[in-house]
């Protein structure tokens, strides 16, 4: 693998188009794209703004020395964020769970609130899995499953108070209700697969 092929593939394992690398560097995208063609070489100190971006030495990208850090950081990377989104799952299910629970044995629907506490401990641990992958998705289909799990009370609860049902009485499934949440179901779940998979998948395999 030669110095292009480097600094293309390192591009790629953080997920960014050329115009964002670009814009972190502070070049043009024409900039990038003369680099990872083999048209030109990064200056030293775009060099070592690479290297500190992506956890690599400048020996690694100018000779592709193994010795470069990257895989033993990611692999730690992987791993961290692998255990805080299986940890967000199992608060999130406890979180519904919980919440159902009560609603079967008569309890109010205030109790949605208890498990929406429950659950944005959850969600603050997908957070903290994003930000240890930097940014990006690791395991899109256990992401789609704590964002499609975390939309559920929070649609529940949107429902009831548009259509005006007290929140303090236990509700009434009929069609209106499975109507509206499914609208702000479909509201809070789809951008955010949209924007963080579906159209980071395709704008990655644009480059």
């Amino acid at each position: 693998m030669n110095i292009e092929e480097r600094i293309r593939e390192l591009r790629k394992s953080k997920g960014l188009s050329q115009e964002e690398l670009a814009e972190i560097l502070g070049v043009s995208r024409q900039a990038v794209s003369k680099w990872e063609s083999g048209q030109s070489l990064p200056e030293i100190e775009k060099l070592i703004a690479m290297g500190e971006l992506y956890g690599v030495t400048i020996d690694y990208i100018l000779k592709g020395n193994t010795s470069s850090p990257q895989d033993g950081r990611q692999n730690v990377t992987w791993l961290g964020s692998q255990i805080t989104s299986a940890a967000a799952t199992m608060l999130i299910l406890v979180g519904i769970v919980a919440t159902f629970g009560k609603l079967s044995d008569g309890v109010n629907t205030m109790d949605i609130f208890g498990g929406l506490v429950i659950e944005s401990v959850g969600i603050m641990l997908v957070m903290i899995g994003w930000f240890l992958a930097g940014g990006r998705v690791l395991s899109k289909p256990l992401f789609m499953v704590n964002v499609l799990l975390a939309g559920i009370l929070p649609s529940l609860l949107f429902s009831q108070w548009l259509l005006g049902l007290k929140l303090n009485s236990i509700p009434d499934i009929g069609p209106s209700l499975l109507f509206v949440f499914a609208c702000f179901y479909l509201v809070i779940c789809g951008p955010i697969i949209y924007f963080t998979v579906i159209r980071r998948k395709k704008r990655q395999r644009d480059i």
